[in-house]
């Protein structure tokens, strides 16, 4: 390849909402970041790959990327795939070796498949993350979670078709410019920014209906991608519903505290400074949201002390207890319908999830929690089924 091309990295449509801002914190003078939207037989090609007993997500991120692979669209010698890893023992941690024998089989035998962690899996496939993006990420994190937030309240009850969808395009364009530029990325300057942005989203005309309030948790993949819940939140807004998802930000803090408060003392030091720095920009979110009259969950601490007593905090796998503290959270802020969305054959979520369905349901007393298997065969009419038993509970 020459020198002055830049590497392609190829990235799987996971986080919808989040992935507009958090690409940015990705470029460099050497990458093109490419986030994947196509969506026509990704389905199929991945069970041509991937075993129908493994994970959906990863039938639905394999059969995304060979596509794009197969499309003609790119300069295959330019690819690189880049795959999240967790670290933990969930399946999820080893998608990067599957994804790779699917990819070889597919005929790409030399695309390189580099993994993105902080725990220092495929040291020689890993992608380097520099301090600056780290910056870049951290802003795009938390205005992503802000407009998401405001996004999931406002869009049911919008007065004007698509004034919501305008008002968040404009806010992204304005927030790309600044992390592109790599100002504005202090704490002080992301703040203020939030500020304006939930002044102006409460100037956006509403209507005065009463609408089913109901709370989404889950698995990772399927609780944000489009691809893995089947658009599960425009149909909740064609059927009269206001949701809440928690935003991207609880689970980063999840993942720390899980994942990197027990490693060594160095480590553990580190990422507990870090967490306390995410966590006040949370808290910042959680302020700005309220005194704009908007419901938003507590900040992680005291988010994790209201599950307290509900579920245990020894579930650290994958999401782990997570979903669980999601559930006693939307209940707290008047969620009481819940759609507990997961993967089929994803056993920690299953352990994890839906061993404790019933135990949360007698203990907060008033909470109605409906489980979705998203898998290759499910048909939609199925899903429809279950969220409509719910909304009429």
């Amino acid at each position: 390849m020459n020198k002055t091309q830049k590497h392609i990295i190829m990235i799987p449509a996971m986080l919808d909402f989040h992935f507009p801002l958090i690409r940015l914190a990705f470029e460099a003078p050497e990458y093109e970041i490419v986030i994947l939207e196509n969506k026509e037989q990704i389905k199929e090609t991945g069970l041509r790959y991937i075993h129908n007993d493994l994970c959906y997500p990863l039938v639905l991120i394999a059969g995304q990327m060979i596509s794009a692979l197969k499309s003609g669209k790119y300069d295959l010698s330019r690819v690189w795939l880049l795959i999240p890893q967790a670290g933990d023992a969930c399946r999820g941690s080893n998608y990067i070796h599957m994804l790779r024998r699917a990819v070889d089989n597919a005929g790409f035998h030399d695309i390189p498949v580099m993994s993105l962690n902080v725990t220092g899996l495929e040291s020689k496939n890993r992608f380097h993350v520099r301090p600056v993006m780290i910056r870049k990420a951290i802003a795009a994190l938390f205005y992503s979670d802000l407009l998401f937030a405001l996004y999931n309240q406002l869009v049911p009850y919008e007065a004007d078709a698509g004034s919501v969808d305008k008002k968040v395009h404009e806010w992204r364009n304005v927030l790309t410019q600044q992390i592109r530029s790599g100002h504005g990325l202090s704490a002080k300057s992301i703040k203020n920014t939030m500020n304006m942005i939930a002044e102006d989203f409460r100037h956006i005309k509403l209507l005065d209906i009463k609408l089913n309030k109901i709370g989404i948790a889950g698995e990772l993949y399927v609780k944000y991608c489009s691809l893995g819940n089947n658009d599960l939140c425009p149909h909740l807004i064609r059927k009269k519903c206001e949701y809440i998802v928690s935003g991207l930000s609880w689970y980063v803090l999840y993942y720390i505290d899980t994942h990197l408060a027990h490693e060594n003392p160095v480590v553990t030091k580190a990422a507990g400074l870090f967490s306390a720095y995410l966590v006040s920009l949370q808290r910042s979110v959680v302020d700005i949201l309220r005194k704009n009259g908007f419901v938003s969950l507590d900040a992680f601490d005291e988010y994790k002390r209201n599950a307290g007593g509900l579920i245990s905090f020894t579930f650290e796998t994958a999401d782990g207890w997570l979903i669980g503290a999601d559930i006693c959270n939307y209940s707290r802020c008047g969620y009481k319908k819940i759609i507990a969305a997961q993967p089929f054959e994803c056993m920690p979520n299953h352990v994890c999830g839906k061993g404790i369905y019933r135990s949360l349901q007698k203990k907060l007393g008033d909470v109605s929690i409906s489980s979705i298997d998203y898998d290759t065969s499910l048909p939609q009419v199925n899903i429809h089924n279950r969220i409509q038993m719910l909304l009429d509970s």
